[in-house]
């Protein structure tokens, strides 16, 4: 029996093209598949779209369907472990936003424009609950507590601390355009944002860090603040087969949307670079410091 999965993961994603690619080079058609396998045609194609994973037993039909040479099967087969596997943030499932957070964790560079407040990843525990408790006053402390679990493990499973382990080949390399305004605007009290600043600051000044952080100053026209885009993300894999992916991030996460659409990906890929020339280079210094909140 095939298994249910409550979303896919990137594994599980790589896993199911790697079996489309198989399946054309053989120059057969989902429904001649269907009919080899004695399924209907619906099966292969949820493999493929990572629906659903294929046990080990009918991967080895398909393979041989595929003629897939010997010293590639077990190649094929260590990636369907792989696929099977839950996600490092399964313990936090009930509250993960897991679409976004697994390519993040999979992605090996995050370009990022916050306009509104600062993204996830550059985020206090402090600067988190205090604009948690913005969004959703009422919301249940043990979820809350859990959210915040999830944040610390995504940044450091993403980008790693800011004590200097985040250049670590594993680690994704994160570039975030800031408006200024954003750094201005006070979530939590004045000893929350000082600390926040003080933790930017931080992570501005270590070179060897992965985290890059420019301030685009106020009153200045670009493209992304012309095109009312809100905080976005363009995220890019070293998977084969796994093309970029473009994250518009929403008040909720149902509001929240993904692309890989090639269009799109690239027309804001532009814009963020052209954006970033307006804004003074990393390791600039933030135009305010944790002074201006005290």
């Amino acid at each position: 029996m095939s298994q249910p999965r409550s979303g896919p993961t990137v594994a599980l994603r790589c896993f199911g093209a790697d079996l489309r690619r198989r399946r054309e080079a053989a120059g057969m058609t989902l429904q001649s598949v269907a009919e080899k396998i004695k399924k209907d045609r619906a099966t292969p194609a949820r493999w493929e779209n990572a629906e659903t994973v294929p046990n080990p037993r009918m991967v080895g039909v398909l393979l041989d369907l595929y003629q897939t040479p010997p010293d590639e099967r077990t190649e094929v087969l260590r990636a369907l472990a792989e696929a099977k596997k839950p996600g490092w943030w399964h313990p936090w499932r009930e509250v993960a936003e897991v679409g976004v957070i697994d390519l993040e964790s999979a992605a090996t560079s995050i370009r990022s424009y916050a306009p509104g407040v600062l993204p996830d990843l550059l985020q206090t525990t402090e600067y988190a609950e205090a604009l948690m408790s913005l969004r959703n006053p009422y919301e249940d402390p043990t979820v809350r507590r859990l959210r915040l679990e999830l944040l610390e493990a995504r940044k450091e499973h993403t980008i790693g601390s800011a004590s200097g382990d985040g250049n670590g080949d594993d680690r994704a390399s994160l570039w975030v355009l800031l408006e200024e305004a954003t750094l201005r605007r006070r979530v939590g009290g004045p000893g929350v944002m000082a600390r926040q600043l003080d933790y930017l600051e931080t992570r501005i000044a270590d070179v060897r860090s992965s985290v890059a952080i420019q301030v685009i100053p106020p009153r200045v026209p670009h493209p992304l603040a012309i095109s009312l885009c809100g905080h976005l993300e363009i995220l890019r894999f070293k998977e084969f087969g796994m093309g970029e992916r473009l994250i518009q991030i929403g008040l909720h996460p149902s509001m929240t949307l993904i692309t890989d659409d090639s269009d799109a990906v690239e027309n804001y890929r532009m814009a963020v670079d052209v954006t970033s020339g307006f804004a003074p280079p990393r390791f600039t210094p933030l135009p305010l410091t944790s002074k201006d909140f005290g």
